[in-house]
C-alpha cells in the first residue's frame, strides 16, 4: 500500500542547530551586532530572544532569505525520504513559508537532492492535509500538530525548544531526529500492512 506523506520543511528537513546557538541567533546576532540568546521557549522568535516586533521585521526583511538559503538539511532526511520515494510512496512538502519564497526554497531542495512530489506554501496546514488525503504528517510545531492530529491523521512531532512541554498523545508521537523518524514510519508501515490484512 502507498502513502502520502505531509512534511513541513523548517525544522523538519531543515537542521537550525542547537537551541542555544541555531541559524536563527547566529544571524540575529550578525544583523544587530549584539549577544542575542534564546530567552523563552516559544515559537515566536520576538518573544524567544527577546526582541521587539519592529527588530524582528527588520530582520525577516533583511535576513530570511540567507537563513533560507544557508540553513543545512537534517542528517538523514534526504535518505530516508529517497527510500520512500523509491517505495512509491507520494511526498508532500507543506511549509509556512511565505509563497514569495517558493523558487528560493525549490532551490535549496534541488541543491540537496531531497525528493518531493508536490510542494505547498500554507499557513493554515490541516485543511491542506485532509484535502490531500495525507497519511501522515511530520512538523515541529506543536499547534499544527494538534490542529492536523484532530483531523484523525497521526503526526510525528520533531522535539524543539518550542513544544518541550508536550509529550505527545494517542496522535502524535515526539521524535527527536531523521533516525527515529525512520523507525517510526516503518512501524506506522508495519502496523497499517497489518491492518490491512485483518480487514
Amino acid at each position: 500500500m502507498k502513502y502520502n506523506f505531509g512534511i513541513d520543511i523548517d525544522g523538519v528537513l531543515t537542521d537550525e542547530g542547537p537551541d542555544n546557538n541555531s541559524i536563527w541567533q547566529q544571524k540575529m546576532n550578525e544583523f544587530f551586532d549584539r549577544e542575542i540568546t534564546l530567552k523563552e521557549y516559544t515559537y515566536d522568535l520576538a518573544e524567544a530572544f527577546a526582541i521587539n516586533n519592529q527588530e524582528l521585521n527588520e530582520f525577516i526583511q533583511a535576513k530570511i532569505e540567507d537563513v533560507y538559503s544557508s540553513v543545512q538539511p537534517a542528517a538523514e532526511a534526504k535518505e530516508i525520504l529517497n527510500e520512500l520515494y523509491q517505495e512509491g510512496h507520494r511526498l508532500i512538502l507543506i511549509t509556512a513559508r511565505h509563497e514569495e519564497h517558493r523558487p528560493l526554497t525549490e532551490k535549496w531542495l534541488a541543491k540537496h537532492g531531497i525528493p518531493y512530489h508536490e510542494l505547498h506554501h500554507e499557513h493554515n496546514k490541516a485543511p491542506l492535509a485532509v484535502k490531500k488525503n495525507i497519511s501522515l504528517f511530520i512538523d515541529d510545531k506543536k499547534e499544527n500538530a494538534l490542529e492536523i492530529a484532530a483531523k484523525d491523521i497521526p503526526v510525528f512531532l520533531v522535539s524543539k525548544y518550542h513544544n518541550y512541554d508536550f509529550d505527545g498523545n494517542s496522535k502524535i508521537t515526539k521524535v527527536n531526529n531523521w533516525d527515529e523518524i525512520r523507525k517510526n514510519i516503518k512501524l506506522f508501515l508495519s502496523k497499517n500492512a497489518h491492518a490491512g490484512k485483518l480487514s
